[in-house]
């Protein structure tokens, strides 16, 4: 029997034990024993590095899925503070520790008011992700944004997309305590902000709205609604439209959604970056843990989701290294002929696989890639066939998300996740969906109704297309050198 001591908070102080026998998966035992391991979206995967804790018998860090306990005494070390997460707003990269606001060590002019003094109202902004949740402070007055934060979703716990919390939700429904597990962890993550901008000195009493962006399901999980209907197939939720609610003395606003699986998140993008309002064909794509795109202009539209999986979920920062740098190292080692067009690895890195400092590229992950790019390029071209729209036409191509902020364009091209006709044609354009929601504080009237080509707009369903298996299998080698 091992005994496991364990520093959650990173206090340097090991406050929980648990045991376990000698063999057992580091991972498995820590999951179940309910050490949450939010940022290990891949469920032990072994490709989001989300698992990762620093073992001190080892000297190091390990991933805690690819570790074997076989000593009687292990002393770990968690992840530090989930609050310390990438928030990318459309003007750039901004890090919730470095906007902690420093005014108490400047001077201030004569007659100018601190921000933290002003009995201006506040809201917050609020992207609900299915692997991070962001949001941000707003003055409702200037509409301006005093802070940001940000942290993981601790729903992660229960399911690395929002397929399997659904299942995980439904199967609990007799009880509902899927349901409630769900609704509280957004509630509590949602509260941990709040707690975070009243710690830098903005009081409770001045926040009077909440604005909300996410996914349909994420939104079903924080209203409470059931999610019963989008656990098959006609995939129906329980409410779509935007609304505004009264919580206390705050104002809820929700923004809405469009499908199923096309929802808030990818409607908030669509109304801040102005799409459909002119005769060009725009293009966003969100990337994530699921894939939304929205193609459109102003006469007609059509919009869709498919899964990414775990190969796209790690979309935030870990140190210096980002999901995104999992796909710069395959496509130079298939550059390098390390792995030929089908993704299979060559010679002695078929078994030993490719390592690129902290990143080891195995067969198992080439594979889950080339899912996760298939399913991009086959939803790109659907969309465009079902307006019958050459992919030349395509004006403009808007980038969204952690993971598109990040991707190289040129590693995009080589492994094939984009066609080349969008060379020279992609902007990559942050957190779309947080920068909707901020803007919704500034105008709800607008933001919570669709325009007409949203409404009209057609909803794809991949998995119903006759002609997705086709597009799909094509597209999972990568293109010739």
């Amino acid at each position: 029997m091992a005994n496991i001591y364990i520093d959650q908070y990173h206090s340097g102080v090991y406050r929980r034990v648990i045991q376990c026998n000698s063999g057992e998966n580091l991972y498995e035992v820590l999951t179940r024993n309910g050490i949450q391991l939010p940022g290990a979206v891949c469920r032990g995967g072994g490709v989001c590095r989300g698992c990762q804790v620093y073992i001190a018998e080892e000297g190091m860090e390990c991933l805690a899925c690819r570790y074997t306990v076989n000593s009687d005494e292990l002393h770990i070390t968690l992840q530090g503070k989930l609050s310390e997460q990438s928030i990318l707003l459309t003007d750039g990269v901004q890090n919730s520790s470095e906007l902690q606001n420093t005014s108490e060590s400047e001077e201030v002019p004569k007659g100018e008011i601190r921000e933290k003094e002003k009995n201006s109202p506040l809201g917050i902004a609020f992207d609900i992700g299915t692997t991070t949740i962001a949001s941000a402070l707003v003055d409702l007055e200037s509409g301006k944004i005093l802070s940001q934060a940000g942290c993981l979703n601790r729903q992660a716990e229960f399911g690395a997309d929002v397929v399997s919390r659904i299942q995980y939700a439904f199967v609990q429904e007799d009880n509902r305590a899927g349901l409630e597990n769900m609704h509280n962890c957004i509630r509590m993550d949602i509260e941990r902000m709040l707690q975070h901008y009243i710690a830098e000195g903005y009081t409770r009493e001045r926040i009077k709205r909440l604005a909300f962006s996410g996914n349909t399901t994420m939104i079903h999980f924080l209203l409470k609604l059931s999610v019963n209907g989008m656990a098959g197939y006609p995939f129906t939720p329980e409410r779509l439209d935007g609304e505004r609610l009264l919580y206390q003395d705050m104002e809820i606003l929700i923004l809405p959604g469009k499908s199923a699986f096309v929802g808030g998140d990818i409607v908030s993008g669509v109304r801040y970056l102005n799409l459909g309002t002119h005769k060009d064909y725009d293009l966003l794509i969100d990337l994530g843990t699921n894939g939304e795109l929205w193609l459109l202009n102003e006469e007609q539209g059509v919009c869709t989701s498919t899964s990414c999986g775990p190969a796209f979920a790690n979309s935030v920062t870990k140190g210096s290294i980002h999901g995104t740098s999992l796909l710069d190292e395959l496509a130079g080692a298939y550059r390098k002929g390390m792995a030929d067009s089908t993704g299979l690895l060559q010679g002695e890195y078929f078994e030993k696989g490719i390592s690129c400092g902290e990143i080891l590229i195995t067969q198992d992950t080439i594979r889950q890639i080339q899912l996760a790019k298939a399913a991009i390029l086959t939803g790109i071209e659907l969309a465009a066939y079902e307006l019958r729209l050459p992919l030349t036409d395509i004006t403009h191509v808007y980038l969204a998300g952690g993971f598109g902020f990040y991707l190289d364009l040129d590693s995009a091209y080589c492994l094939g996740m984009f066609p080349e006709e969008f060379r020279g044609k992609v902007e990559r354009v942050g957190n779309t969906s947080l920068s909707g929601a901020i803007r919704t504080l500034m105008h709800p009237d607008d933001m919570l109704e669709l325009p007409k080509v949203l409404k009209e707009s057609k909803v794809m369903d991949l998995s119903l297309d006759k002609n997705f298996q086709e597009f799909f299998l094509h597209h999972i080698e990568f293109p010739k050198l």
